[in-house]
């Protein structure tokens, strides 16, 4: 896992990239490269305002949850595959980012799962009502075929 001073500065680097009106493009883009460095990830991808499918998801406290119907699975270990990280702001869902976790990898630490939600928060600022969603953003952030 990673350092203190490495996740402060991912904290960092995305909280400039906000305040200095960067694209909500280059704010998803760093966000989702900070992810896959500060997890351990084997990749991660972002989808614009898609819900598809039943995924873990990493909830904001940094509890990862599986629901479906009536039954709920709290994982107290890394959920093999994909899990879900919602990215909301203002209230409004605009997409998710789908971290791919290494298998046998150990679940990251309480500190490291707190930065990635703030980190998705911060790329739903950039997303925020107010501002138009980019023609290009699920085109640039999608992986190649």
């Amino acid at each position: 896992m990673t350092s203190d001073a490495a996740q402060l500065s991912s904290l960092r680097g995305s909280a400039r990239l906000t305040e200095d009106g960067r694209s909500p493009e280059a704010v998803v883009e760093y966000v989702r490269r900070e992810l896959v460095g500060l997890l351990g990830l084997r990749g991660c991808r972002f989808e614009y305002a898609t819900l598809m499918g039943r995924l873990p998801r990493l909830e904001h406290d940094g509890s990862v949850w599986l629901r479906g119907g009536s039954v709920i699975t709290e994982y107290a270990d890394r959920p093999d595959g994909e899990t879900e990280l919602r990215v909301v702001g203002g209230g409004h869902y605009y997409g998710r980012f789908l971290p791919d976790a290494c298998p046998g990898r150990p679940r990251p630490s309480e500190q490291a799962r707190s930065v990635t939600v703030t980190l998705a928060a911060q790329a739903g600022t950039a997303l925020g009502p107010g501002r138009p969603v980019p023609p290009g953003l699920i085109r640039l952030l999608r992986p190649s075929a």
